[in-house]
């Protein structure tokens, strides 16, 4: 038909490419699903997300009485992502809500393939269930495919070539761990592209843009997080599975007996990517290799769990060396709840007697006392370091021994002993400095720091500060380096050096971007806003700090200049604007700390760039800015502004209205939020006597007010 009639064009659905010469492919996506990781929106606001307006709508079908308000919103955002955005699968689990309730329904969702099901006669049989729908597709491939699909059951997320490559192998070769098991890279790949055109495995970058998943969201016209380089992704294509399909898979690798296998090759292959990881994280090629981990951060976690749920000691050992591997990254993370649980629990699981590994122990020990004094409990800290060090000095570990000594030395200055923990870190200085390693020596300089700052010695914590900052840029540690530098920004700020401060706190935020580190990021904005505090315009101040607090809860950091308010008492305005419990005349610093409370992560770095450019211009320069923007005014604008009805508020929204803006886009601009930015343009109706934003613009022209 296509060759015999030129014009005549055919729109087609299927699983996979016709493969016909004439053909056009459009892949359609999943539906986009809420950003779990940021407060939630409002219920109207989320209703705007197309999975959640789909579920909704299907639930009210089957329940007329279904409720959508605070309550059901963050189990119903819960549950679309959990179900990966796919229609389907949102109108099976809506269907089940006339017997279920949205709690239950929410929580037994790990057995989607079998509660997820229809009788509906208007169906096909394979749309009847999830798991009919992706066994359709299965029964398809060939029996090279078939394996390669039910491998895929272990991983949790992303997908590399290397990492399948690894586990397809064990599994061939019978449960051998080890490069005579790798599979050609070639073929696999080919097979891998073969599932992706079923729609089994997507691309990675097409997941990733279908559901929403990118913690640095982007904005047209602002800064935007780099671009991933063929250098930070090792030159290797990656896939990822949607959890339903995964779930589908590691059922079918358990019924051909092949999951104990897998299991086991996948953990071991992220045990020897962690290890490689530790090696470099404190060097020049940080970025490529921490971005690394933070991609394979849920398949770090799965080979965790899986290595401490084993009886074998093997096991359990090598669960120990993965978990220690992974300490120093979920330090300068911010994962500090999570790293400090899964040593713990590693620890206690880990083999005793000659089994034991001392070096092992030791460095767990290491991280595990570093997360206790980050916790507050110091006791137990002290007993960890104290065996640690003990395990370096008999085994001689002389990097461990000087770490030990770090740690303790920051313990006792977090407990008060500020003297003795002084001497402790001047200890480990001195170790480091005979190791020869800066990186070492840097943090601990910067813990010198703190113990000055702690002691009140201003000067002393900007000597150790400065050193530090040497020290780490020698080693090529930009990430703790940017840590500090919020550090010492903040110092010079207490100083009275802004200047210097404020260049302080932009570089940490432009780490911070390069990085992806919310961890970083969070610092940073936190500073911005005690420098602010007094000179800021008040909505925008109040933007950032509520960006700021979400940002902080998100990550658990917590600052030394969290009480050390400039003017106003920033704890109480926190907790009235949080609360909404606003003084008369702050009900639009309230509305913009709310706004900032949801804004993406990716948002967060520009805002608080925007703000750090505006502390940096004097004073004098503000206000010579405006007064000569009304210098160069014709005389007839200066008296038609001068007699303009609209205050100096309402006439920067109008200027942003007529450049085409919505209320939103405006709000972003003035740092408002968009009821605010609404009633700025009622009120600019009112006094222009007009009813539409275009009339508004009109109007405004012909008096000269924009």
């Amino acid at each position: 038909l296509l060759a015999a009639c030129p014009k005549l064009a055919l729109l087609i659905t299927s699983r996979a490419p016709l493969r016909l010469r004439w053909e056009q492919t459009l892949r359609i996506a999943p539906l986009p699903i809420p950003d779990l990781s940021v407060a939630l929106p409002p219920p109207d606001a989320l209703l705007a997300v197309p999975s959640v307006a789909l579920f909704v709508e299907r639930a009210r079908a089957h329940r007329a009485d279904f409720a959508f308000g605070e309550r059901q919103a963050p189990l119903v955002a819960q549950l679309v992502v959990q179900l990966d955005g796919l229609p389907l699968a949102l109108e099976l689990a809506a269907a089940r809500l006339d017997v279920l309730s949205l709690p239950t329904l929410a929580r037994r969702l790990d057995d989607r393939l079998q509660l997820l099901t229809s009788q509906a006669p208007d169906r096909p049989e394979r749309q009847q269930s999830l798991e009919a729908a992706i066994g359709w597709s299965y029964d398809l491939l060939s029996e090279p495919e078939q394996r390669l699909f039910r491998c895929l059951g272990v991983f949790v997320g992303r997908v590399s070539l290397d990492a399948i490559t690894a586990v397809i192998g064990a599994v061939s070769a019978g449960g051998v761990v080890g490069d005579e098991g790798k599979q050609d890279t070639g073929r696999m790949l080919s097979q891998l592209l073969s599932l992706a055109e079923m729609s089994l495995v997507l691309p990675l970058s097409v997941q990733l843009n279908a559901l929403g998943k990118h913690c640095w969201q982007r904005n047209e016209g602002e800064p935007t997080e780099p671009e991933e380089t063929e250098e930070d992704d090792d030159s290797e294509p990656a896939f990822g599975m949607l959890e339903t399909v995964r779930a589908y898979a590691e059922e079918c690798l358990d019924t051909a007996d092949e999951l104990i296998a897998a299991r086991r090759a996948h953990a071991h292959y992220f045990l020897a990517l962690a290890e490689s990881a530790d090696r470099e994280l404190r060097g020049r090629e940080q970025r490529i290799w921490v971005l690394r981990l933070e991609r394979e951060l849920d398949n770090l976690r799965t080979a965790l769990r899986w290595l401490l749920d084993q009886d074998a000691e093997a096991d359990r050992e090598a669960a120990l060396r993965l978990a220690g591997a992974l300490g120093w990254f979920w330090l300068t993370r911010g994962h500090y709840t999570e790293g400090g649980r899964w040593l713990e629990e590693a620890l206690a699981h880990a083999p005793q007697g000659e089994s034991d590994s001392p070096e092992t122990r030791a460095r767990a020990l290491l991280f595990a006392g570093a997360f206790l004094v980050l916790r507050g409990e110091f006791a137990q800290a002290q007993a960890a370091l104290g065996e640690a060090l003990t395990l370096a000095e008999q085994w001689r570990e002389p990097a461990d021994a000087a770490m030990a000594f770090t740690n303790l030395g920051i313990g006792a200055v977090f407990a008060g002993e500020t003297a003795e923990g002084t001497r402790l870190l001047q200890e480990a200085q001195r170790r480091w400095t005979a190791l020869g390693a800066p990186a070492g020596l840097g943090q601990t300089l910067f813990y010198l720091g703190l113990a000055a700052e702690a002691s009140g010695d201003l000067e002393g914590a900007t000597t150790y500060y400065a050193a530090a900052l040497e020290e780490l840029d020698a080693a090529g540690d930009a990430q703790y380096a940017g840590i500090v530098c919020c550090f010492l920004g903040v110092v010079e700020w207490r100083r009275g050096e802004l200047p210097s401060a404020v260049e302080r706190i932009r570089v940490a935020v432009q780490t911070s971007t390069a990085l992806r580190d919310r961890f970083l990021l969070s610092f940073a904005a936190q500073a911005a806003v005690a420098f602010g505090e007094a000179r800021a315009e008040p909505a925008q101040w109040a933007y950032l700090l509520g960006a700021a607090d979400s940002l902080k809860q998100a990550t658990g950091a917590t600052f030394a200049w969290d009480h050390m308010p400039a003017g106003q008492d920033v704890a109480g305005l926190r907790e009235r604007l949080a609360q909404g419990e606003e003084d008369e005349g702050e009900g639009e610093l309230a509305a913009a700390y709310r706004e900032g409370r949801i804004l993406p992560v990716g948002e967060v770095a520009t805002v608080t760039l925007r703000l750090l450019e505006d502390l940096a211009r004097p004073l004098s320069d503000r206000i010579t800015a405006s007064a000569g923007a009304h210098a160069t005014a014709p005389a007839s604008q200066h008296t038609d502004q001068y007699r303009s009805p609209l205050t100096v508020r309402e006439a920067e929204v109008l200027r942003l209205v007529a450049q085409g803006l919505s209320s939103k886009q405006v709000g972003r601009r003035l740092f408002l939020s968009p009821s605010t930015v609404n009633q700025h343009v009622s009120s600019i109706f009112n006094k222009l006597a007009v009813d539409t934003r275009a009339q508004a613009v009109a109007v405004a022209a012909q008096r000269g007010l924009l």
